[in-house]
């Protein structure tokens, strides 16, 4: 049992820092800020339950179903950072106000991509669930409790994202206008370096693959 709790722990703890709750729920509440509460609410229970499904699903399949598929982290890195630094960009310099059926539904549309991938769940939290990928028989009894408490570990790392994104709009309603606005500023800044940093981070694999063939 120390064991589980253990690898559990370990788990959570790298992936907390990667994810950042604290960080992207100022973020997640600016993006979602045009859609009703309940709807905002809604949201960060599907960011939090796809990456915690997106997340586990990397664990249990590892990294040769990716490379089955033909898929690898780089172009996830870049059309995601990109993505985002359009996304970015549109919060830094929105002076118009859009029709709010169509914003809400547009924002529900976007629960998995990008607001869980990348946004959330971007390429470092990918690349640390897969070198978590236990070694070993998949189906030898010592292997099978290593996934499920790595599984845990990434179902309670999901579950800060939640709360954070959850309850991040009390939070930032509470302050004054100009706070609001300055962490709204803050917020699309973070974002576009987030975006850029994702992109570079694709590109530079890019670089280093070439650099090895």
């Amino acid at each position: 049992m120390a064991v589980f709790l253990q690898t559990m722990l370990y788990a959570f703890l790298a992936l907390f820092p990667i994810l950042s709750p604290p960080t992207m729920a100022p973020i997640f509440h600016q993006l979602t800020s045009g859609i009703p509460v309940r709807q905002q609410h809604r949201l960060a229970f599907q960011v939090g339950l796809y990456t915690f499904v997106l997340l586990t699903c990397l664990l249990f399949l590892g990294g040769w179903t990716l490379k089955l598929l033909g898929i690898s982290v780089p172009p996830i890195s870049i059309a995601g950072g990109l993505l985002l630094f359009h996304s970015a960009w549109q919060m830094l310099n929105r002076d118009v106000r859009v029709d709010a059926s169509e914003y809400q539904d547009s924002m529900l549309d976007k629960a998995f991509f990008p607001l869980t991938l990348p946004m959330t769940a971007g390429p470092g939290s990918i690349a640390v669930t897969l070198s978590m990928v236990p070694e070993g028989h998949f189906l030898a009894p010592e292997t099978i409790l290593t996934y499920l408490a790595r599984a845990c570990g990434i179902f309670l790392a999901a579950l800060t994202v939640f709360l954070f994104y959850r309850f991040s709009g009390p939070f930032i309603r509470r302050l004054s206008r100009t706070g609001e606005a300055t962490i709204k500023q803050i917020s699309a800044f973070v974002l576009l370096a987030l975006g850029v940093q994702i992109v570079w981070n694709g590109v530079r694999a890019y670089i280093i693959a070439l650099g090895h063939s």
